[in-house]
């Protein structure tokens, strides 16, 4: 079967957008309930949203760091591989498949179908119908993507230019009221005040990465990256100041118009955008954040088709996977089977979780364990290769990647010690191991299966001549 090659067309500005556009989705809307809900007062708001993100910060720059060293298709699998070996990368790669990226998936087509069916007058609460429209936002992005880098990175400039812009038009109501006239004093009821616990705590945690994630897309497109030395550090740290910059600023137009007491007694996630959108512009302009939910939705949706599946393209290059996923389309440069094998799965992670919730806290553990063996790859490769060319060296070694491994180990540690988060760890945990035996078996058992190169053989000796051929006439 023909295959062609991976192209480098993006620059630096798509870069950006598939940094920004893999998070922005549906985290900033639905999550900020529960995780003031998890806290007791309104700066541990603050601290968690613009903490949490630095800390994502610091991972982006490790990131920067290994993409710039390999500017490659395959991203976190191939830091991994370089620095920890192919059996550690293999795993990534299991899980990545299986639960990371196609639950990533998964659940944003999950939200996405409960916010479009109202807007044709369909049942959000019919399951069936739920997992028929999410199923369809999940062909639609793999089409898209099956058609060219370009058309899906457009696709992705478009609506992160549109929600980010919305974005801004909420901020800025905001402040224009909070130096003009003000809101009037809400009356609503509000919650009793509460003393800060673990597990508020620790689903406040969950609630905010799951806002970041996606974090780590850009580095999957590193060979289709114009000069990937330069604008993938750029790609990934722009992109994550513009990101921390944005939800701090949001948080707070949310806590101006609806006050943290009210906002702890509010029982629906949607309330506190309505409640904001409402106070801020009237209520008439309510109907437009269904519009906004499912753009910023698809849009953080997108890079799970435009970054991810180089993944599992560069595991296949390497014999990890059946060597179909490294097939790339000679027409459109796409990675075509590994694009539709992912959004096959993702559909049946539609059909067969149950709750977006559940989705969520199934991603979040599992990623944060690859997260910090990755970022702890920088230390291991400036040892074991010191002399290897890096044209971005990460931002406050060894400090900042220090930091993020400690909270990343922390807090995976903490799910596992959670009661109530304890079962979706332990479901990553074992997917995870399912891994292992595939692995002897697949990869290790090929191996040995495999003949060596034959040996020459005095029979098969090319015999050199002891003396020059006659010179040509």
């Amino acid at each position: 079967m023909e295959s062609g090659q991976l192209q480098r067309r993006l620059g630096l500005v798509s870069a950006i957008s598939i940094t920004v556009g893999a998070v922005i989705g549906s985290g900033i809307f639905l999550t900020p309930l529960k995780a003031a809900q998890g806290v007791p007062s309104e700066p541990w708001v603050y601290a968690l949203w613009v903490g949490l993100g630095l800390v994502c910060l610091f991972g982006a720059f490790a990131y920067a760091e290994l993409g710039a060293m390999f500017p490659e298709a395959g991203g976190q699998y191939s830091f991994l591989r370089e620095s920890w070996g192919k059996g550690t990368a293999f795993l990534y790669g299991w899980v990545f498949f299986w639960v990371i990226n196609s639950g990533t998936v998964a659940a944003l087509a999950v939200a996405f179908a409960e916010y479009v069916l109202p807007l044709f007058h369909l049942d959000a609460g019919k399951p069936w119908l739920v997992a028929s429209a999410a199923s369809v936002m999940v062909v639609l992005l793999a089409a898209v993507n099956h058609f060219g880098v370009v058309l899906g990175a457009l696709l992705q400039n478009l609506a992160t230019l549109a929600k980010v812009g919305a974005l801004c038009m909420l901020v800025g109501g905001g402040l224009m009221l909070l130096f003009g006239d003000g809101l009037p004093a809400s009356t609503a009821p509000t919650a009793p005040a509460k003393d800060l616990h673990p597990a508020g705590l620790i689903a406040a945690f969950t609630f905010i990465f799951w806002a970041y994630e996606g974090w780590y897309q850009l580095p999957f497109n590193a060979a289709e990256l114009k000069r990937p030395e330069r604008n993938l550090p750029l790609g990934l740290i722009a992109g994550m100041l513009l990101l921390v910059t944005i939800y701090a600023a949001v948080n707070a137009i949310y806590l101006y118009a609806v006050p943290f007491g009210e906002m702890q007694a509010l029982t629906e996630k949607r309330l506190v955008p309505e409640l904001s959108i409402q106070r801020i512009f009237g209520a008439e302009y309510v109907g437009w954040l269904t519009v906004l939910i499912a753009i910023s939705v698809l849009g953080a949706a997108n890079p799970n088709f435009l970054s991810s599946p180089r993944a599992f393209y560069a595991m296949a290059k390497d014999g990890m996977v059946p060597a179909a996923l490294q097939r790339v389309s000679p027409r459109w440069g796409t990675p075509v089977v590994s694009i539709w094998t992912q959004a096959v799965w993702s559909i049946v992670l539609v059909v067969c979780l149950k709750t977006f919730t559940d989705i969520t806290a199934f991603v979040v553990f599992a990623g944060f364990l690859f997260y910090a063996l990755t970022v702890a790859g920088v230390y291991v490769l400036r040892v074991r290769r010191p002399d290897q060319a890096r044209p971005y060296r990460c931002t406050g070694y060894p400090v900042t990647p220090a930091l993020f491994i400690l909270v990343a180990v922390g807090f995976v540690a903490a799910l596992l010690y959670d009661p109530s988060e304890r079962d979706n760890a332990l479901y990553g945990l074992g997917i995870l191991a399912t891994g292992v035996p595939y692995y002897l078996g697949w990869v290790v058992g090929r191996r040995s299966a495999t003949p060596p190169p034959p040996q020459a053989t005095d029979a098969t000796a090319v015999t050199v001549p002891l003396s020059p051929p006659p010179a040509a006439q």
